[in-house]
């Protein structure tokens, strides 16, 4: 069989593609394919009719709201392994998504995905898991609600952190990919706050700053300890396994 860009894509242990065999995953690859945008572009508008789900291969989006007063809420991060685009509201997404990197992502049209998925059950199965993952993945922010500025940010240092790790998004230095205004949408704070946050945590050694975006987390056990996290946990921006 040719050989599949899956075989070199982090995702292809986790979620939807991980109960595939190749020939299965061949057929799924071809409901969409591959599908690339730059950094900033939009993935998906929030009330637009539903065409394609998307798994990202490389590459970080952010899934947000519009509030009633016009704010944009980040509820999620998503990095590669990740489906975004998923959840719908009567035939409309959701949710926004946009590129905060450049991002390329296997897209799958959903109605040709559902029909193909009600075939194996199997893969029915990790949709479910899916499905669910997703709808409660709003959740974690209501941990956010809890923590007071200092404890957000590190909280979410803390899990952007295990992210690239586990997803190896990057080595070396954490680079966040976000700009302050981004965080501070993420977080529920406000610009001038997320940097007096980030100061406080250089102050006292728990990370230190290379340039606008990219931290060395110095003291693991102190960052956690402030985000009221336990190592290696997440809660906040979950992955869908």
């Amino acid at each position: 069989m040719t050989s599949l860009p899956c075989d070199r894509c982090v995702g292809r242990s986790l979620n939807l593609c991980k109960p595939l065999d190749g020939a299965r995953l061949q057929v799924m690859l071809a409901l969409g394919g591959i599908r690339r945008w730059k950094k900033h572009e939009t993935v998906f508008r929030a009330g637009a009719p539903m065409g394609a789900f998307f798994k990202i291969r490389s590459g970080i989006v952010a899934v947000s709201r519009t509030l009633d007063d016009g704010r944009r809420q980040i509820v999620a991060i998503r990095v590669p392994g990740d489906c975004v685009g998923y959840l719908d509201n009567n035939g409309k997404y959701a949710f926004e998504g946009q590129a905060l990197t450049d991002v390329e992502a296997c897209a799958f049209d959903r109605r040709g995905f559902d029909a193909f998925a009600a075939k194996h059950p199997d893969l029915a199965a990790a949709v479910e898991v899916l499905s669910a993952a997703l709808k409660q993945s709003g959740q974690g922010m209501l941990v956010l609600g809890q923590l007071r500025s200092t404890e957000r940010v590190a909280h979410f240092l803390a899990e952007m952190d295990t992210l690239h790790r586990q997803r190896a998004v990057s080595s070396g230095p954490l680079s966040l990919k976000m700009n302050r205004t981004e965080i501070a949408d993420y977080l529920g704070l406000t610009i001038e706050t997320v940097s007096r946050a980030i100061g406080k945590l250089k102050n006292r050694n728990v990370i230190g700053l290379m340039g606008s975006d990219e931290v060395v987390v110095m003291d693991n056990n102190k960052l956690r300890q402030i985000a009221k996290v336990e190592r290696g946990g997440r809660s906040i921006a979950t992955a869908i396994n």
